[in-house]
Formats: structure tokens, C-alpha cells, sequence
């Protein structure tokens, strides 16, 4: 049996600075590695939160200079890092294919979290695959991320400490039949969801898919979110969250730059799937 450990839940407010973001989002790293944290999580584009005409300008690959530095930290600290999500480059044999292009002509990227266990080493990586859009009252996209991202086309789950992890980015949150994918062969211990979930979508509907997801799969649910407006128009809920098995807010960091602490514990996993057996209860020869 894995042992219990601590995760960390950032809370950030990037905008289209991408210098001042990575440097945020490292200081903040070794705050809550420093606190004692064993998983830090950063949220989705914690990088850059800008135009989509800028997105492949400002992303980089797996082995650019962002994933270099949190390789580091990883390793100094002795920590696992999260990296949200950033502007992943696709690969450059295929950055000439139409089909990587926006409807304006711009190169689109993949919306990409990275694991970084303790030697620095990456373990698992997700690109998005649900991307987001949002309409005005008037009928105008004020989200529309396929102007900037490519969709991924993989589930990802790994294994963190002896932890079953589940991966997962923002609007991801909507669509409970990828949870049930991933948990289709062995349950997942911890579901991740980095997030720049909206103000007005967060403030109808983050706690409780958050708390959804975590009461269906009977797991912890761990969810760093952006907040605070990023650009005129366009504004983050906050209130990144640890969630337990039972449904319960752990940790919240409210709608405020921050950091959300709370523990893992494997035998509160294991005692709320004995006391409320739903996972064994599934038909599965059903659906």
C-alpha cells in the first residue's frame, strides 16, 4: 500500500507575460516544496494566458527551457511537479501541415501537461483533448482554444508512488465518459485537472464536477486552477481544490492567488470504497 503524502494545489493569475509567469509559477513551486509538499500542481497554460495568435510563439517542447527548469526543481526538492498545462510544439516534420493551421492562418499547438517525478525524469504526458468553447450572450466565441490548440487524441493514466493517476485538463471536467475510460481496467487512486476554468462558468459548475468526478470514481481529485482576469474579457474562477473519495472540499484556496495543501491517504481510499462498494457494483457487462 502506497503512503499517505502531501499535495499542493497552485493557485495562479498568468497573463500574457510569459517570463513573469514561469517565474511565478517556479517561486510558487519551491514555496510549496519547502511546506512539505510531495506533488505540486501548477494550472492549465500557466506559461502563457494570451492571444492564440501568439500561442506557438510562446511554446515550447518537452525539451525547451520551462520543462528544463522544472526538471530541476523536481530534483533538488526530492518533490513530483505537475507542470499544468502548456503550449506544446508539435512535431517540427509536421508544423507545415495544413491541418495545424487556424481558420486565421496561425500555427496551432497542443495543450500539454507534463509529470515530473522525483529525479527530474518525465513520466507521463497529456495533451488536451477536449478543447474549449464559450459564446457570448450575442452570439460571439469569447473561448474558442481551436484557434489556438490542437485536440489531443490519447487517455493517459500513470502510476505516481504507487498511486493509480489519472490525467485530465479543465474541460476535460465535463465529459464523465473519459473518467470512465480511464478507470476501465483499475481504478484510479487520484485524478488530476489542471484548469483556467472560467469565472462564469466556475462559479456555476467547478466545485461540483469536481466533486462529481471524485464521488463516481471513489478517488482524490486534484486541481490547481488560474485566477483573476488575464486580459480584458477573459477572467478565471480560482479556487483550486483537493477533493476526497467521499466528495469532500479538502482544501480551497478561494479566488485568490495561493496554495491549496491536503493529504492523499490510501486507506481513506480504501475506506470509502468498503463502505459504499459503487466500483464493484458496476454492470459492466452492461455498459
Amino acid at each position: 500500500m502506497p503512503k499517505k503524502i502531501k499535495v499542493a494545489a497552485i493557485c495562479m493569475n498568468s497573463t500574457s507575460d510569459k517570463s513573469k509567469n514561469v517565474q511565478t509559477a517556479l517561486s510558487m513551486i519551491e514555496v510549496a516544496a519547502k511546506a512539505g509538499a510531495d506533488w505540486i500542481q501548477i494550472p492549465e497554460m500557466f506559461a502563457f494566458h494570451g492571444p492564440y495568435d501568439r500561442v506557438y510563439e510562446m511554446a515550447e517542447t518537452e525539451k525547451g527551457p520551462i520543462i528544463a527548469e522544472m526538471k530541476t526543481l523536481a530534483k533538488k526538492y526530492q518533490v513530483v511537479i505537475i507542470a499544468g498545462s502548456m503550449g506544446e510544439k508539435p512535431d517540427e516534420n509536421k508544423d507545415a501541415d495544413p491541418a495545424h493551421l487556424n481558420r486565421n492562418g496561425h500555427r496551432r499547438v497542443y495543450n500539454t501537461t507534463f509529470i515530473i517525478d522525483r529525479s527530474g525524469t518525465i513520466i507521463a504526458r497529456y495533451r488536451k483533448t477536449h478543447l474549449f468553447n464559450l459564446i457570448n450572450d450575442d452570439g460571439a466565441p469569447l473561448y474558442c482554444e481551436s484557434d489556438g490548440y490542437l485536440e489531443g487524441s490519447s487517455l493517459v493514466r500513470t502510476e505516481i508512488d504507487g498511486y493509480h493517476v489519472g490525467l485530465s485538463i479543465c474541460y476535460d471536467l465535463r465529459f464523465p465518459s473519459l473518467y470512465s475510460k480511464l478507470t476501465e481496467s483499475h481504478p484510479i487512486d487520484v485524478l488530476l485537472a489542471p484548469s483556467a476554468f472560467t469565472k462564469s462558468t466556475g462559479t456555476a459548475h467547478w466545485e461540483l464536477l469536481l466533486r462529481a468526478r471524485a464521488i463516481e470514481s471513489q478517488c482524490y481529485v486534484f486541481a490547481a486552477n488560474q485566477v483573476g482576469e488575464h486580459s480584458p474579457g477573459k477572467e478565471s474562477f480560482g479556487h483550486s481544490m483537493i477533493v476526497s473519495p467521499w466528495g469532500e472540499v479538502l482544501a480551497n484556496t478561494g479566488a485568490e492567488v495561493g496554495i491549496a495543501y491536503a493529504d492523499i491517504s490510501p486507506e481513506v481510499i480504501a475506506s470509502t470504497r468498503a463502505r459504499l462498494p459503487v466500483l464493484k457494483n458496476k454492470r459492466r457487462e452492461l455498459y
